[in-house]
């Protein structure tokens, strides 16, 4: 996506799921919603099923990104829990029951961004924002989002050299050798830290949809999930959205 224009939104939930989709009877939850669910959230907003706005987005190359606030907003990191999940599941033409254990986080935050060329494509959206036609969710059916802002839309920039700094944000790429702990604002740290690496995963991209709306991933890309202490060593590209640097992803050109 070249400059052009963009809002963002602020959801907060009391539980939220991201299903890292590896997972089988483990269902490990992203620190942050993927691509695929930022996406799908605009589609609850418009009203279009997923395959719909999956297109729709593709079309008219519409930019996203995702930024965990859950410190400025709740005044701490989420939390993280374990659900057990009874399901059924056909063998051998039987019906069995079965157990999986679920990830989720607990009172998160987060604001997510869309940027597109086209200010007519961002004003529709941004209005969907209003009022939304579906129940906004972070993760499952149960994790029920509450909208607490929808920014104006300003322009969106293209930061010239990109930026190193995107610490609580969602990366494009594999980012494992291209980070480094941020040791000043560790030392200021008035408690115990614990430090954990950057979470980097593939996640799909591209989907086949099938008759009945199915979906099943076709193309995958890697992203990594930045937290706290993380700073780049290499900048990556990233936009202006007011005052905050976010990298963007969109699904024609990456």
């Amino acid at each position: 996506m070249m400059d052009g224009y963009g809002f963002s939104v602020i959801l907060l939930a009391e539980t939220a799921s991201f299903r890292d989709p590896g997972g089988q009877l483990y269902h490990a939850t992203l620190p942050m919603p993927p691509v695929s669910t930022i996406i799908g959230i605009a589609g609850a907003a418009l009203g279009f099923p997923f395959q719909q706005v999956w297109e729709y987005f593709l079309e008219n190359n519409i930019g996203v990104g995702v930024q965990d606030i859950s410190v400025k907003e709740r005044k701490k990191s989420a939390g993280k829990g374990l659900d057990l999940w009874k399901y059924q599941k056909i063998v051998s033409k039987e019906l069995r029951s079965d157990i999986l254990k679920r990830e989720f986080l607990f009172r998160p935050a987060y604001r997510l961004y869309y940027g597109s060329q086209e200010r007519r494509v961002m004003e529709s959206l941004q209005q969907a924002f209003h009022s939304p036609a579906w129940a906004l969710t972070l993760g499952t059916s149960d994790d029920i989002a509450l909208l607490k802002e929808v920014s104006s839309i300003d322009r969106v920039r293209k930061i010239a050299g990109g930026s190193t700094d995107l610490s609580y944000r969602l990366v494009p790429g594999d980012q494992s050798d291209n980070y480094a702990f941020n040791w000043e604002l560790i030392e200021k740290e008035k408690v115990t830290v614990f430090l954990a690496l950057p979470m980097v995963k593939k996640l799909p991209v591209r989907f086949v949809f099938g008759a009945d709306g199915e979906r099943k991933g076709s193309e995958y890309q890697t992203f990594t999930f930045l937290a706290k202490f993380h700073n780049l060593k290499n900048p990556c590209p990233a936009y202006s959205f007011g005052q905050e640097t976010i990298p963007l992803f969109s699904l024609g050109n990456g």
